[in-house]
């Protein structure tokens, strides 16, 4: 039975990704518990696997602004934090999809971290936990119910958004920088969003199905991820002119998906694209960084010589796997596409033309 206020229902079903990040959560903490004989491990251990130390993320410990929103110091703590995005993720997924989702909760966990660090400048403290991400999830809730983008009463945010609130201020455990800035980021990537969605109504003509603009970020995190490899950048680091370069590269290949989904079969050839796109990178990557790659394997002796003596054949594997790995991921969105009689093109200029907005 689902519970209903007013509009939509106070409780969504959570979906994929919202489930996935559930369990990325719980495996960690399950692996911390492990690693600890079944007892929540002390601070040194949260601290060596990616806890947030304000002290050693200036002196460029980045990763762990990332990290630290994996680990959770308890039970209770654990199922704090889930339940919020069990709660709160189904609504946000349903509603922006998979990728708005992810870049939100991302978004949520670096800037909570940032403001979390801030908070604390000079002082000794560990941070973990997932609040500053489901507090991105809250805040872009009320951020598409303030552009009337969502059903959702006022009384969900009264309820929600005072609960956490009082736990940010009532618990002094608790991490109020992490809530503040976690709810913050959430809400004004969501408007940001709004807008890119609204100006991309002026030079795409279709409305990108949610494998592709997933396939999409994806893309965007491998290009970052090799551009250190890079010879040009790997000296003097990133200049301007090359930013703007790949600024442009990839908004040619958007639009080049734009292009391809407007024309007939075009849903199954943009997909299939991307998929070699993603082996090219995939390639790409791998042979440039298996230096870096391979002393932070935790495998045998013989498995990391056969592995990383082969830089060609691993970097050709990882390829391979990736290429028919993004193929299943998009299959039912190239059948539709194989089978278009015409149909899917037109629906999706149609829902790009109706649509300001998210």
């Amino acid at each position: 039975m689902k519970l209903r206020w007013q509009g939509q229902g106070f409780f969504e079903q959570p979906h994929a990704f919202t489930y996935l990040l559930i369990a990325a959560n719980v495996l960690v903490f399950a692996l911390m518990l492990s690693r600890n004989g079944g007892v929540v491990p002390p601070p040194v251990e949260f601290w060596k696997a990616g806890a947030l130390d304000p002290l050693v993320v200036a002196r460029g410990e980045y990763w762990r602004l990332v990290t630290y929103g994996f680990l959770h110091a308890g039970v209770l703590h654990l199922a704090a934090n889930m339940l919020c995005l069990a709660l709160w993720g189904g609504h946000l997924e349903k509603r922006m999809g998979a990728t708005y989702f992810l870049i939100i909760y991302a978004l949520s966990i670096v800037v909570g971290g940032l403001v979390s660090g801030a908070s604390h400048q000079g002082a000794k403290v560990l941070t973990v936990g997932a609040s500053g991400a489901t507090s991105g999830i809250l805040g872009a809730l009320f951020c598409l119910w303030i552009l009337g983008k969502i059903e959702l009463s006022a009384s969900f945010f009264v309820a929600n958004i005072g609960l956490n609130i009082l736990l940010a201020v009532s618990a002094r455990q608790i991490d109020w920088g992490a809530h503040l800035g976690g709810f913050t980021a959430g809400l004004v990537a969501c408007a940001v969003i709004d807008l890119v969605e609204r100006a991309n109504g002026q030079w795409l003509r279709c409305k990108f199905p949610e494998p592709v603009k997933l396939n999409l970020l994806v893309l965007v995190f491998a290009s970052v991820a090799l551009a250190p490899a890079l010879p040009a950048l790997s000296e003097t680091g990133p200049r301007v002119a090359e930013v703007v370069a790949g600024v442009l590269v990839f908004a040619l290949v958007i639009k080049g998906v734009d292009v391809l989904l407007s024309m007939r079969h075009g849903l199954a050839i943009a997909p299939f694209g991307l998929a070699l796109l993603n082996a090219v990178v995939v390639l790409a990557l791998v042979d440039l960084r298996v230096d870096a790659i391979c002393p932070a394997l935790s495998v045998s002796p013989s498995a990391l010589d056969a592995v990383c003596g082969h830089r060609g054949l691993a970097a050709v594997v990882a390829a391979l796997i990736v290429l028919f790995g993004s193929l299943a991921f998009s299959r039912k969105t190239i059948e539709r596409g194989i089978r278009d009689l015409g149909f899917q093109a037109a629906a999706m200029r149609g829902e790009r033309s109706r649509k300001a907005g998210l």
